[in-house]
This record gives C-alpha cells, structure tokens and sequence, in this order.
C-alpha cells in the first residue's frame, strides 16, 4: 500500500546476520529481515513460542498498520527486548536495506 513501515536505520543484526530465511510448519519460505523498530507495523494476537525461529523469543504477527497486510512478526524475549522481523519481499525497497 505505500505506507512506510521501517527505515533503514532500523536494521538489526540477530544471530550475526541482517537477513534469515526460513521455513514454517506449512512449508512456506520466507526471507526475514531484522529491524530495531517498525512504526508503521501494529501487532496483533497473543504471545507465542510456538515455531519460533529465534530461540529464547516469542513472537506476535506484525501488520501494516495502514492495510493491515502480513509483514512479518514482533519477537521478544522475557528480559523485554524485541526486534522486528519483516519479510523482505513484502517491504518496499527504499524502507528494507
């Protein structure tokens, strides 16, 4: 939709990378970049751990806050950190590097 959801700023190295890929449950493959913070994203849903691609964080879906489109999750830890992790595809490419 356009909105502007993360900038590039807000990259975040997890794990020794800017950049995962993975795959869920369902077989779907997604390519996930980390962000520090994601303004134009709203979380939706309760906290999980359940699949969680980042060990020691839940997660909760990330939407755009504008369209309400899938753009990735919210993880946190239970010390209260978080990061964003977005798939990259579903950014525009002037707010994902």
């Amino acid at each position: 939709c356009g909105h502007q959801v993360t900038l590039p700023r807000h990259r975040l190295s997890v794990d020794g990378s800017l950049n995962h890929t993975f795959c869920n449950p369902h077989g779907l493959v997604f390519e996930v970049g980390c962000f520090s913070k994601a303004p134009g994203c709203q979380v939706s849903g309760p906290l999980s751990e359940e699949f969680t691609w980042f060990p020691g964080h839940a997660w909760q879906v990330a939407l755009c806050a504008q369209c309400h489109a899938h753009l990735g999750w919210r993880y946190t830890n239970g010390e209260g950190s978080l990061f964003f992790g977005l798939i990259l595809d579903h950014l525009l490419e002037d707010h994902e590097s």
